[in-house]
């Protein structure tokens, strides 16, 4: 008897528990979701805006860069060699195909989010409970 009270007030933390983390999570990732295609826009802008740099002037930010973390010059300096050596161009493709399969998946979420399939004046995202989703 003692046990299946033990279990129940272990249930009701839990499901509280859970309540709560949904609570705090709900918003964090309702933010992910809205930060990440103008992140990965701001993303894709600089490095477009970075390719149309003369050579000069990217060799003058590299150097204004290493001026101001100039305590870690050799860290930084050996991080770019290795990423040279280590596969950039696979690396900077790989990313580009992520962020566009990214920004598909949100714009397909949002689309399915705004859906009301019965017809209430409500969107079906906003009536299921959090289980089910």
């Amino acid at each position: 008897m003692a046990a299946d009270d033990a279990e129940e007030t272990a249930a009701e933390v839990m499901a509280k528990a859970a309540e709560l983390l949904q609570k705090i999570a709900s918003p964090f990732i309702s933010f992910v979701f809205e930060s990440i295609p103008i992140v990965i826009n701001i993303a894709q802008s600089s490095y477009n805006f970075y390719k149309r740099l003369p050579t000069n002037y990217i060799h003058f930010l590299i150097g204004t860069i290493m001026c101001f973390f100039g305590g870690i010059y050799p860290t930084v300096f050996a991080a770019i060699e290795a990423a040279e050596h280590g596969g950039l161009t696979t690396v900077r493709k790989a990313l580009k195909d992520v962020s566009e399969e990214i920004l598909i998946i949100v714009e397909e979420s949002k689309k399915d989010d705004a859906t009301d399939e019965d017809k209430d004046g409500v969107n079906d995202v906003k009536q299921i409970s959090g289980k089910a989703l």
